[in-house]
């Protein structure tokens, strides 16, 4: 199962990075300097940015598969937890925490798309946790 992310969060990468991209562009043209250090930075960081775009749009926010929940995030490193071993489920700061006995996995809720953060409730709900450990079956 796929949990996708809001257009939202995915639309501010492109444009950020369009805007960065622009910014450098226009550096470039309106300087008359040979080299034109700032103007390539702006650009790289679009750059970078619309490749974060491009990555969010293709892998989204979390893959649920094979008995693991994973987070799809360009960089780190903390970003998958085994289901078998989730212990808690609880809401603290309005981000979902799972717990297990080796790690802890975090879920911002705010970024993810209406219809998938439905899918991604009544997957954790039937999870085969106690009710106290489990604050969505409360």
């Amino acid at each position: 199962m796929r949990i996708k992310l809001t257009k939202k969060k995915l639309y501010t990468h492109l444009i950020l990075g369009l805007v960065w991209s622009g910014f450098g562009v226009i550096y470039i043209l309106l300087n008359d300097e040979n080299v034109n250090w700032l103007g390539i930075g702006f650009i790289a960081i679009g750059l970078f940015d619309i490749l974060h775009y491009v990555y969010d749009s293709k892998h989204q926010y979390l893959l649920i598969e094979n008995g693991v929940i994973r987070k799809n995030i360009l960089y780190g490193f903390k970003n998958k937890i085994d289901i078998d071993d989730i212990h808690q489920i609880k809401s603290e700061g309005g981000n979902y925490i799972l717990k297990s006995d080796l790690n802890t996995f975090k879920i911002d809720p705010g970024l993810i798309e209406k219809n998938s953060l439905e899918d991604l409730n009544k997957f954790l709900k039937d999870l085969d946790l106690p009710s106290d450990k489990n604050f969505l079956t409360s």
